[in-house]
């Protein structure tokens, strides 16, 4: 059995996925499931005490229920939940890693009210997260016990023997452990607000200092209302400092052993709404040691089985993860989860909208990071969630789309690229908090919702060895150097944005075009330079700019706009960016840029190593099938269709008659123009051959 070429595979799935009562407690059978032989298999066994009540080998003993099933449920669509023991565990884990994989541990920092066992956190109850309004819910690993020793010291120190014993590969930490709750609604208990000054020297007002020691609801309150009016950067800033202390123990204790640490890290956010929203942030972590970060761009189960009905498809936005995320961490492996299916949150994906799962499967492969004149993937592969009660059958038809979302052997991207500036990076939060300004990440998922889709990121210091239509959000927040570089560029087009009444002669930019956001109080400005839009580009862009969508602006000081609680709900509140201003920009990238084909649909495409263009022609509608039109610059000497969909192959445009037509049935032999269909909400891959 072979794991999957060009790209990493590993399986998060609960124990009722394996067979306690098979001689090799499942292994084979798991194996023979798959059908691939997979990175890792990462067994949620869900509750930290897992880890905190870890007892050792001396003796045999169950596992509590909440270790055996994702919160206990008593089935999946396969076996009911069975009675595991620590030597039951124990063999599985070396049966799996003898036959060439291996299994993590993961766990969440949560509580469940002693619902199947005695929790280890109500005997510590100084160690719960506290939220607003006097709430108190699961871990919070880096709070302190009642005697001031750190909850992280104890816990890597069980952990370390925790994984020896059971010979795991490593450990995953996700929710609870890796940041999920927003801090803005977060801890500010008086251990965490005393860690705080401690760290940073602030001193506080007399009635806030006061009110240190009593962790009821009304002063945990009015402390939170302060740091957040006051030093909310401070706060934020401090929090990535702890995160990223709490990882560097961690990642040197496991790593001593030969072990590996995976973080999911973030909460369907990119890296600055990591940071601002869950106060970490994703490359100090990575820099810390962190061995995977496992981001979970989960738009279809997260939209599907959310119970927030009025949220748009979350398809642009979380997609947009990908490309952001690894240009800004740069170090270790950056994989992410894709949902299958879930017996405790009941949902399945690949059952109830496989068009859409497909969508995910194929895109989020899709985007790279260029660098050092080349380009290579964005993510190296796929965290499957989860993958417990899956059959032979389906996990073929999941193995299919993988291997066709890795085959593509990128040179470079042909769509738009945005520049990603660690300059920028670090000044966004100060600037963020004083002008609520779009991020990058928000430019980048707005335009696709436009439909223009960039491809790809390139860091700054790789601009030199860069070629093609380049994006560069908030060119005034780029550092002196980055500027000269940008404005030097000249091998594409260049569109830039920038603060309302930017000036972009005082850098020795010509621009061929310059326009502003007419109907908003804080307005973009849009700039670019190296091609100049044509008549017709113009004219439309002035029609969309005269178009007010009505939306309100923000008023009063943006840092009093309200924050959200939840980030799977909403991340960050923006100024007013009206839909025809946004349009606009969406078709200047699209229309000056160096691609050399037009469609009629949304798209993505790439150069591959041997000339073969690859597009991913995207369906703009759920529910109905349509067609794209795609038109190259120059005839090409054929195409051939890698998805699994459509069946038949693109229809030629007769040059003639203007015909589409097969070549099975004696059409044109002139290829330039052909049509494809789509399935709803799918996108379809097509390999286009020049001549």
């Amino acid at each position: 059995m072979e794991k999957l070429k060009n790209g990493k595979v590993f399986i998060w799935m609960q124990l009722l996925g394996f067979d306690r009562e098979d001689s090799d407690r499942g292994a084979a059978r798991f194996l023979d499931q798959t059908g691939f032989l997979p990175d890792g298999a990462c067994a949620l066994l869900f509750h930290p005490d897992f880890v905190n009540q870890y007892k050792g080998m001396d003796e045999e003993y169950e596992l509590p229920a909440d270790n055996c099933a994702y919160y206990g449920i008593p089935r999946n669509a396969e076996r009911e939940r069975q009675p595991w023991t620590n030597y039951n565990l124990r063999d599985l884990s070396g049966n799996l890693s003898d036959r060439g994989t291996g299994m993590y541990a993961g766990i969440m920092g949560v509580s469940i009210g002693d619902s199947f066992h005695q929790e280890w956190i109500s005997d510590h109850p100084e160690l719960q997260f506290h939220t607003r309004g006097g709430k108190r819910r699961g871990l919070f690993a880096l709070k302190r016990f009642k005697n001031g020793a750190y909850y992280e010291d104890f816990f890597v120190e069980q952990l370390c023997r925790t994984l020896v014993d059971y010979g795991f590969k490593g450990i995953h930490l996700a929710d609870g452990f890796s940041p999920s709750g927003n801090i803005y609604h977060g801890d500010y208990s008086t251990d965490m607000v005393t860690q705080f000054i401690d760290h940073t020297g602030l001193i506080l007002p007399d009635g806030i200092a006061a009110s240190l020691g009593n962790d009821e609801a009304e002063a945990e309150d009015a402390r939170a209302d302060w740091i957040w009016k006051n030093v909310r950067a401070e706060w934020i800033e401090f929090m990535c400092w702890r995160w990223e202390s709490f990882f560097k123990k961690i990642c040197a204790r496991v790593h001593a052993i030969g072990r590996e640490v995976m973080v999911l890290g973030m909460y369907c956010t990119d890296p600055f709404e990591t940071k601002y929203c869950l106060g970490t942030d994703l490359a100090r972590i990575m820099n810390a040691g962190v061995d995977y970060l496992t981001a979970n761009i989960l738009p279809t189960s997260c939209f599907i089985a959310s119970p927030w009905d009025t949220q748009d498809y979350y398809f642009h936005r979380y997609m947009a993860i990908a490309p952001i995320t690894a240009a800004h961490i740069r170090q270790g492996h950056l994989v992410s989860m894709v949902g299958l299916q879930d017996a405790t949150e009941e949902w399945d994906m690949m059952k109830h909208v496989p068009c859409l799962h497909e969508r995910d499967l194929y895109t989020m492969m899709a985007y790279q990071l260029a660098e050092n004149g080349g380009s290579r993937r964005a993510l190296e592969g796929y965290f499957l969630c989860l993958g417990d009660g899956i059959k032979r059958a389906d996990w073929d038809w999941e193995r299919e789309r993988m291997e066709i979302a890795f085959s593509a052997d990128v040179d470079r991207t042909l769509s738009p690229t945005m520049l990603w500036s660690d300059h920028a990076y670090e000044n966004m939060l100060a600037e963020y908090i004083q002008t609520r300004r779009f991020t990058p990440f928000k430019l980048f998922y707005e335009l696709a919702k436009a439909g223009t889709h960039c491809g790809a990121c390139v860091r700054s210091e790789d601009l030199d060895s860069f070629t093609g239509t380049l994006l560069v959000p908030d060119f005034d927040m780029l550092s002196l150097e980055e500027q000269r570089k940008v404005a030097a560029y000249d091998r594409g087009a260049v569109v830039c944005t920038a603060h309302a009444g930017f000036e972009p002669a005082a850098y020795g930019i010509q621009p061929t075009i310059l326009f502003a956001d007419r109907f908003s109080n804080r307005p973009l400005t849009v700039f670019a330079f190296g091609a100049s839009p044509d008549d017709d580009t113009r004219a439309a862009i002035e029609a969309l700019l005269t178009q007010d969508d009505g939306k309100p602006n923000l008023e009063g000081d943006p840092a009093d706009a309200p924050d959200f609680p939840y980030t799977l709900v909403d991340t960050l509140p923006f100024v007013k960016v009206t839909t025809g201003f946004r349009d606009a920009l969406a078709r200047l990238l699209l229309d000056i840029g160096d691609c050399p084909l037009t469609c009629d649909k949304p798209y993505l495409a790439y150069r591959l190593k041997d000339g073969t263009i690859r597009l991913y022609l995207f369906n703009d509608n759920d529910v109905h099938y349509r067609r794209a039109f795609v038109t190259m610059k120059e005839p090409v000497a054929d195409t051939r269709t890698v998805s699994s969909f459509p069946i038949l192959p693109v229809r030629y445009k007769d040059a003639a008659t203007g015909g589409l037509t097969h070549q099975y049935v004696g059409g044109s032999t002139y290829k330039q123009s052909f049509e494809v269909k789509l399935q709803p909400g799918g996108v379809t891959l097509i390999d286009v051959y020049p001549q």
